[in-house]
C-alpha cells in the first residue's frame, strides 16, 4: 500500500472505524491487525428529501474524501476490496411510518447511484432500509443530555407502533413520545437528535494480503473517531435546529373539510347540514344551511325555514396544528334568510311569518374527539339581529280555502337588537385525505 493511500485511510472523515491502530513512531511500522478494514462515509439529507445536497453538512467534502481513499486502495495491489458494499438509510420520525419507509428506501437508492456514478459498476450492493431508526433515536437519547430522555426511552422500546383497543386505534408510539412534558422532550429531540437520522451510509470492507507495511519517515496525523458525546454538543454542524413539525400522528390524515349538523336544530326537526374548510394551521372557514320545510293543515303547524350562516373561525393553541378542527376557537358570523312558525295548540293556533332576517356577531366554542374521524362541538353567538315578521292566525273553510289570515291593520314587526342569534350544539364528521411529511 501507498503512503499516500494509508494517510488518506488514516485521515477518513466522518464515522470511519480505525479497529485497532497502533503506530510506532521509532520503528514507523504499522502491524497488519491495526489496519481499518472498512472505509465509511455518511451523507446526511435534509427534512422530507432525498437528493444529495453538496454543500449541506460538509456533504461534498466528505464524500470526496471518501472515493480518494477508496480509489488509492483499489490501486494497491496488496489490498482486496470486497465486491460487496453495504448501504445503510434511515428517516426521522416525524410524518407517516410508510412515508419514511419510503424516504429510507429513496435515500438507499440515491447514494448507490453516486458510487456507480463514480465508475464502481462491478460491485453487488446490499440495501439495509431502516426506516424510523428507533434504536439508534434510542441510544442517541441515552448519549443526550434531554432531560426527560429516560421516560422517552422507556416509551421508545416498550410502546407499539400502534396501540388498539376493541379493534381501533387509540394511540401510537409517535403520539406518547409527543405528549411527554407537553412536548418539549419531542422539540427536543428534533432539534438535536432527528437530523442524524436523516441519512444514508455507505461501507466499503476491504483487506489487505501483507503482514506489515514499511512507512515513510513522517508524521501521520490521526484523526479519532467522531464520538456520539461530541456530535450532540452545539458547535456540531449536524446540530443545527431544525423546525419542528407538528402533524397529526395518531390517524395520519390532515382533514380536508368537516360535514356537520346542528344536533339542537335537528331535535327542533330544523334540518339543517353544514361544512367547514380548515385553511392553513389556525383557520378554518365555516357553512350551515337550514331547510326545514314541514307543514300539517290539520293540526295547523307550520315549520318552514330557509336560511344559513357563514363563519370564519380562528382555533387557539398548538392543538390546533396536531389535530385541525379541535380545541378552543373564535369567529366572526354573518347569516340571513326567511322563516314560517306556527306551533298548532303550543301557539293557541297563532303563527310567525319573516319576511327576512339579517344577523351577525361574534362567535365562541370547542370541539373534541368523540371518535377517529368524530367531533362534538359547542358554539355560542352573540350579536345584531333584525326581523321584519307579520303574525298570524289559521282560518278554515273560508271562500279561499283555509288560510293565515293577519289581523288589521295587517302591520309588520320588527325585531332588533344586539342578543344571542347562534346556539349550536354539533355532530362533526371529518373528510381526510392520506398526508405526507415525512422526515
Amino acid at each position: 500500500m501507498s503512503v499516500k493511500g494509508l494517510v488518506s485511510c488514516l485521515g477518513l472523515c466522518l464515522f470511519t472505524s480505525l479497529p485497532g491502530l497502533s503506530y510506532e513512531k521509532n520503528s514507523g511500522r504499522v502491524k497488519k491487525d491495526s489496519l481499518c478494514d472498512s472505509l465509511t462515509v455518511q451523507i446526511f439529507f435534509r427534512t422530507s428529501r432525498s437528493d444529495i445536497e453538496p454543500n449541506f453538512k460538509n456533504n461534498q467534502e466528505n464524500i470526496s474524501r471518501f472515493f480518494a481513499v477508496l480509489d488509492s486502495l483499489a490501486d494497491t495491489e496488496s489490498v482486496r476490496i470486497d465486491s460487496v458494499v453495504l448501504v445503510s438509510s434511515s428517516a426521522s420520525p416525524e410524518g407517516t411510518t410508510m412515508t419514511n419507509d419510503m424516504l429510507s428506501r429513496k435515500r438507499a437508492a440515491t447514494v448507490e447511484r453516486l458510487f456507480k456514478e463514480h465508475g464502481k459498476q462491478h460491485v453487488r450492493f446490499r440495501i439495509v432500509s431502516m426506516g424510523e431508526d428507533w434504536k439508534t433515536l434510542s441510544a442517541l437519547l441515552r448519549a443526550s443530555n434531554i432531560k426527560g430522555k429516560e421516560k422517552a426511552i422507556e416509551v421508545i422500546e416498550n410502546t407499539p407502533d400502534r396501540v388498539f383497543h376493541k379493534g381501533r386505534l387509540v394511540g401510537s408510539r409517535k403520539k406518547s413520545l409527543m405528549d411527554l412534558q407537553g412536548g418539549a422532550v419531542w422539540r427536543e429531540m428534533n432539534k438535536q437528535l432527528f437530523p442524524l437520522l436523516r441519512q444514508a451510509t455507505l461501507t466499503v470492507h476491504y483487506s489487505s494480503s501483507t503482514e506489515e507495511i514499511q512507512l515513510a519517515d513522517t508524521q501521520v496525523e490521526v484523526r479519532e473517531p467522531d464520538t456520539l458525546s461530541s456530535l450532540l454538543q452545539p458547535s456540531s454542524p449536524v446540530t443545527e435546529p431544525i423546525s419542528v413539525s407538528t402533524e397529526p400522528l395518531i390517524i395520519s390524515k390532515r382533514p380536508l373539510c368537516a360535514v356537520k349538523t346542528n344536533l339542537l336544530a335537528d331535535a327542533a326537526t330544523l334540518v339543517n347540514i353544514g361544512i367547514e374548510i380548515p385553511v392553513g394551521e389556525h383557520y378554518s372557514i365555516a357553512g350551515m344551511f337550514y331547510f326545514p320545510w314541514w307543514k300539517s293543515g290539520a293540526n295547523d303547524i307550520t315549520i318552514q325555514m330557509l336560511g344559513g350562516t357563514l363563519e370564519g373561525r380562528y382555533w387557539f393553541g398548538s392543538k390546533a396544528q396536531k389535530n385541525l378542527l379541535t380545541g378552543f376557537f373564535a369567529g366572526i358570523y354573518g347569516g340571513a334568510g326567511y322563516y314560517d312558525f306556527q306551533l298548532g295548540s303550543l301557539s293557541n293556533g297563532e303563527g310567525v311569518q319573516g319576511d327576512f332576517y339579517v344577523m351577525g356577531g361574534i362567535s365562541a366554542g370547542y370541539a373534541h374527539s368523540i371518535g377517529r374521524n368524530l367531533r362534538l362541538e359547542y358554539s355560542l353567538g352573540v350579536g345584531y339581529l333584525r326581523s321584519d315578521y307579520r303574525e298570524y292566525v289559521s282560518a278554515k273553510g273560508t271562500k279561499y280555502g283555509d288560510i293565515k289570515a293577519v289581523e288589521y291593520p295587517w302591520e309588520k314587526k320588527r325585531i332588533s337588537g344586539f342578543l344571542p342569534s347562534k346556539l349550536e350544539v354539533s355532530l362533526v364528521w371529518l373528510l381526510c385525505v392520506r398526508k405526507g411529511g415525512g422526515r
